[in-house]
Order: C-alpha cells, then structure tokens, then sequence
C-alpha cells in the first residue's frame, strides 16, 4: 500500500470516528439534565483554557485561523483536481478525503463544545415573574425606565452627527462588560469571562449584516468595529454570553440586557435601553394608548430619534450578502433545536397578547404574558 493510500484510510477513520462523536452529541445532548452537566464540564473547560489563550492574544484567532483553513482547504482542492487530471487517482482522493475529514474533525469539536448548551436550563435571573407586578405598577415601572432612557440620551455626549461619543476600543469595552458579568454569582454561569475582540474584516461583517459571530471552542466572542456604538456595545454583551456557554438566541439576548440594564455606567445601560425600549412601547401602547403616544413623541423629539435615524441609514447602505448570512444563520439555528431559526433574536416571538372581545362600547383589554425581556427592564424599575 503507498503513502496516499495509507492516507486515505487514515482520513477515513478519522471520519469515522468524527461523525460517530457528532451523532453521540447530537443523541446526547436531548436530555436536558446531561446538557446542562455537560456544559458546566466540557464546555467550561474550552473557555477556561482556550478562552484563556485566545483573551491574551492582542488579535481575533478565530479570523486567523478562518484565513488560514481558507487557504489549505483552496490548496487541497486545487491539489485534488491537479491530481485527478495527471490521473494520479490516488493522489486526488487522498487530497479530497483530507479536506472531508480535516472539517468533520472541526464540525465534531464544534458539537462537542457547543451542542449540549442549546439544550441546558433557563438562565437563572433575579426578575420579576409574569404575574408579580399590576398593570399599574408596569406602567409605573415603564414610566420611570423613560424618565432614566431620555435623562441619558440628553446627558450623553454627542458627535456633529448625533451619535453617541465613545473612544473605548470594543477590547476596553469588553473588559467593562466582563466586570458586570462578573456580578452573576450563579455557578450557572462560567467564572472566567473571556474578552470580545474587534475584527478586521469588519467591512466584510457589515455587508454580511452581522454585528458579531462567537467561535465557542475557543471561547472568543468577535464583534463588528464598525457598527455603531450601541450595536456594538449590546453585541459585545450578547456575544459574550455565547462564550460563557449561553447558546440560545434569545437567552443570550436576556442576560446581555440583564447585566446591561443593571450597569452603573450609563453608557451601557442606555445601549439596553435602546435595543429594547420598543419592547416596553408596545405594553404601554396595549395599556395606555395616550401614554404611548406621549413616550413616543418624546422619543422622536430627543437625540435618540436622530440616533435611530443614523443607525438604519448605516445599516441601509451595507447588507449586499444579507441574504447568504441569514439563509446559513437560519439553518444553523433550526439544526441545534431554534425552532424559530433567526426569529429567534427577535423578542416580539416571546410574549403573548390575548385580546378581550369588545364591551358595549367597542373597548378591548388586554391579557399580557410579558416575554423575559420585557420582565428584565420592568423588574429594574419596579418600585
């Protein structure tokens, strides 16, 4: 038997054994329980060592190592059609079935360290429950959250442009963030907090339409340096509850708004604010229509108004793969059990309005079952 033989048949065991791991995971990682021991283990273990090596790295290593297997698998492909045109049969397989295995090997890892965390329980907050507050006392709530959202926006300094000023690097600002995660003191949540890095192909993240992209096995959240403060600030916080082994969309969305919205810094609490301060609109809007369209008016007419104008026109002029981004996102999500797929980002799938059929004079009330989120921002402003 000749090298490239001998080659092949490696390749093909570790193949093997591969997809034997992805499919033992994929079995495995069913059971709740088992997913949430298995996440406090293995997962944690890839973050405490390889999180460790990546946070001390002034570099993305997820981007380098993205560039380089870029390269081998163009090389081994070239190298395979070469070979099979020479008719060197053996040659072209080997090259073919090392690539195949080189990204089942990288798949199987992948799993290993990430599949079970999609199936692990709730993350444990200290919020309010559906139930636990009147609707006066939500609107009371809301009330004092858009007291707090515009004294911000009005105190923030601004460039000539309107957006927020912020000379901290997405680096500095994760280590910011890192400290308010530090506060969850639940064995819950890993101890060791690695650090988001800003991305050198930024550019190339915009026109993709995506503001950050977490790589759990080596527990390095990268973060698009070029979206705006906000965006970046809340993904920064999203993100990095990816790397701490939160997994689903909408759990890790909860605690990068719990441990925002509860910050001293302003800055940060008013980047929650901003992603969800709609979220809150919509109860007052059930609840009290004329105080809706007095926070909403006082919005338009406050720096937050041009802010969300500067943000959608960014956004406008990137996006030329959106499509491809969401397509493979929306996939990859519904194979690890998000039902939803990308709707899982979305917090408007997570509450349920049941409307009352209409009195005598045509009045409809409203039965809310507020989403985690909304119950989150109400719960730091309850009185």
């Amino acid at each position: 038997m000749d090298k490239y033989k001998r080659r092949v048949v490696f390749n093909g065991i570790a193949a093997f054994f591969a997809v034997a791991l992805m499919v033992t995971v994929a079995i495995l990682s069913r059971d709740t329980q088992l997913s949430e021991k298995a996440t406090r283990t293995v997962t944690y273990a890839f973050t405490n060592s390889l999180g460790r090596l990546s946070s001390a790295l002034p570099f993305s290593l997820f981007e380098l190592l993205v560039c380089v297997a870029a390269i081998v698998a163009l090389f081994l492909i070239i190298k395979c059609f070469v070979m099979l045109a020479k008719r060197r049969f053996s040659a072209g397989l080997c090259s073919f079935t090392t690539l195949v295995a080189t990204v089942l090997c990288v798949v199987s890892v992948y799993m290993l360290d990430t599949t079970f965390a999609y199936n692990r329980e709730k993350p444990p907050l200290d919020i309010c429950a559906n139930g636990d507050l009147t609707e006066e006392q939500q609107l009371e709530a809301i009330d004092g959250f858009m007291t707090d959202f515009l004294d911000i926006a009005y105190s923030l300094e601004r460039d000539g442009d309107g957006m927020p000023v912020c000379d901290l690097s997405v680096e500095e600002l994760s280590q910011l963030i890192a400290a308010e995660y530090a506060k969850l003191d639940d064995d819950y949540y890993d101890v060791y907090v690695p650090k988001a890095k800003g991305m050198a192909f930024s550019a190339l993240m915009s026109e993709l339409s995506l503001i950050g992209i977490t790589f759990t096995p080596i527990g390095e959240a990268n973060v698009n340096a070029q979206a705006p403060i906000c965006d970046r600030i809340f993904t920064i916080a999203h993100e990095t509850a990816h790397a701490i082994g939160i997994m689903r969309e909408e759990d890790a969305n909860l605690v990068a708004t719990y441990v925002l919205i509860n910050s001293d810094n302003d800055l940060l609490r008013y980047a929650a604010m901003r992603e969800y301060c709609g979220r809150l609109l919509s109860v007052v809007q059930l609840l009290d229509n004329e105080k809706y369209e007095e926070y909403d008016k006082a919005i338009g007419e406050s720096p937050v108004g041009r802010e969300s104008y500067l943000e959608l026109k960014f956004w406008q002029s990137k996006g030329a793969f959106n499509g491809l981004s969401e397509f493979f996102n929306n996939i990859y999500l519904k194979f690890n059990g998000q039902d939803l797929g990308t709707g899982s980002y979305n917090d408007g799938n997570f509450w349920q309005v049941t409307p009352s059929d209409p009195d005598e004079d045509g009045n409809v009330t409203y039965e809310i079952e507020l989403s985690d989120i909304q119950l989150v921002l109400l719960t730091r402003y309850a009185v």
